[in-house]
């Protein structure tokens, strides 16, 4: 089998890549202005921007299927949700925040990529991420089979909602923002297990994207099936008016697609890739036209887009400088602790914590009802301060590096499938560490299904017909079964 995997890059590349990022966020820092706060964001953007695509270059000059590393996209989804908006015109941000306060932001959003770039460099070379070389390849009926279980799943609870009706879900998607019957209420119930379970439905595209690239596995009706489902969600990530939720499916399709062809050159990745982002790009921003409204009263003769628009998160970053610590106490381990307990259904703990002592909202000022959003930066800033977002900045780097081992090392096609899938972590942790932890349960659920069973049935296929009887060789497949959880408890 093709290596479909990352290649190892060399040292000298990568800290070639990791000296240019760090001396660009430098340069930028001293040459912020100090008049206007537009100007210290654009400058921010042009710097950080012209600093992550020479780091890119230089990525690229190893290998093409080196630019498909988690920490890179880790950056580049930073950048998009912190600096990409201003290097379009941004009119009125002057009285939202002061410049000193534009500035402070900034330099805690550049801290954030330095830990990231940096933190990579701090796992051993020699480090395994545990014994994920124990995978073996899923037969391709297998892939297809997980795919239709993973929908099954995944939309069990939008189904159920709408009496099993596919127009009615249609017609429901199309409908302005959490007017859907499907939705999760704000404490949870019995309910809430199953709207969990929605979580699959992030497994769609990149097990898609491999079925795609390796489509002579699978017959004409198998690639139907398969394109109807992707569709389906394709929609409902547009229709939902979640621009994170639509280009995280987008993101890990193509991911998977590309890692899994047979062979890919730079061209091919841009041929196929370009178009996708550019279309990503514009459909994002069109989503904001639609998301109060709904997609049924959407009218591109009534919608006028001057401009890019985000979420000002690095304008929330700036404010946060400005009450923490001397209007709020930093929160400490508050920020850790409620991410981590994030998805335990509250009718399993009615004793949990129903949210931060200080929400993002109120001290940034928010505007009531309104929710706010401001990056793994504001959310540790909130913690500890800049000391808080290094740190946590180098953690998001090292653990970038230790899950990129895993694509670099696997001739497996399950295990890109596998490492694609954590792209959706990633994407979420970048938003929000508040959120990361229940995008990790699909991922962890594929690699349980890998980790287990493939070998069980590969064990299964290799007992003899001539051995014992039906019932004998049942117990032989339980026993392997059996020896293979222990074996990795």
């Amino acid at each position: 089998m093709a290596n479909s995997g990352l290649r190892v890059a060399g040292t000298a590349p990568i800290g070639a890549s990791t000296a240019t990022i760090i001396c660009g966020l430098a340069l930028t820092s001293v040459t912020l202005p100090a008049d206007h706060v537009v100007d210290v964001f654009t400058v921010a953007a042009v710097g950080v921007g012209l600093s992550l695509s020479l780091a890119t270059g230089i990525e690229a000059g190893v290998s093409v299927r080196n630019l498909f590393r988690v920490d890179i996209l880790m950056l580049g989804v930073l950048y998009a949700l912190t600096f990409l908006e201003f290097l379009f015109p941004q009119p009125d941000l002057d009285g939202l925040v002061s410049v000193s306060a534009a500035t402070r932001g900034t330099n805690a959003v550049l801290l954030g990529f330095g830990g990231i770039v940096v933190g990579r460099h701090l796992v051993p070379r020699q480090y395994r991420f545990g014994r994920i070389s124990t995978l073996v390849d899923v037969r391709p009926s297998s892939i297809f089979w997980l795919f239709v279980i993973a929908t099954l799943l995944g939309y069990a609870h939008i189904f159920l909602a709408v009496n099993f009706d596919p127009f009615e879900a249609l017609r429901q998607m199309s409908l302005p923002r959490f007017w859907q019957p499907w939705g999760r209420g704000k404490y949870g119930d019995a309910y809430s297990l199953l709207y969990e379970l929605g979580l699959l439905i992030y497994l769609l595209p990149p097990i898609a994207g491999l079925i795609y690239a390796r489509s002579n596995d699978y017959n004409v009706l198998k690639k139907l099936a398969v394109t109807t489902v992707l569709i389906f969600t394709f929609y409902y990530g547009f229709s939902s008016g979640t621009r994170s939720m639509f280009a995280t499916y987008v993101i890990t399709f193509t991911g998977a697609y590309l890692l899994n062809m047979p062979k890919i050159t730079l061209w091919r990745a841009l041929y196929h890739g370009a178009p996708i982002l550019i279309l990503l790009l514009l459909g994002t921003a069109y989503m904001l036209e639609f998301r109060e409204t709904g997609l049924s009263n959407f009218s591109f003769s009534e919608s006028e887009i001057d401009s890019l628009y985000v979420d000002y998160n690095v304008v929330i970053v700036s404010r946060l400088t400005e009450v923490f610590p001397d209007s709020y106490a930093f929160l400490g381990f508050e920020i850790p602790y409620s991410a981590l307990i994030r998805p335990i259904p509250r009718v399993l703990w009615p004793g949990k914590p129903e949210g931060l002592s200080v929400t993002i909202e109120s001290a940034a000022g928010a505007p009531s009802g309104v929710t706010t959003s401001c990056t793994f930066i504001g959310e540790a800033y909130m913690a500890g301060g800049l000391l808080a977002v290094l740190f946590t900045g180098l953690l998001f780097g090292a653990a970038a590096e230790m899950w990129n081992r895993v694509g670099r090392e696997i001739n497996s096609h399950f295990a890109q499938l596998l490492y694609v899938s954590g792209f959706f972590c990633a994407v979420v942790a970048m938003r929000s560490m508040l959120s990361m932890v229940p995008p990790m349960l699909p991922t962890l659920a594929l690699w349980l299904y890998g980790k287990l069973w493939p070998p069980v049935l590969l064990g299964a296929a290799r007992l003899p017909r001539s051995v014992g009887s039906g019932r004998e060789r049942a117990l032989g497949c339980a026993s392997a079964f059996f020896r293979r959880v222990f074996a990795n408890t």
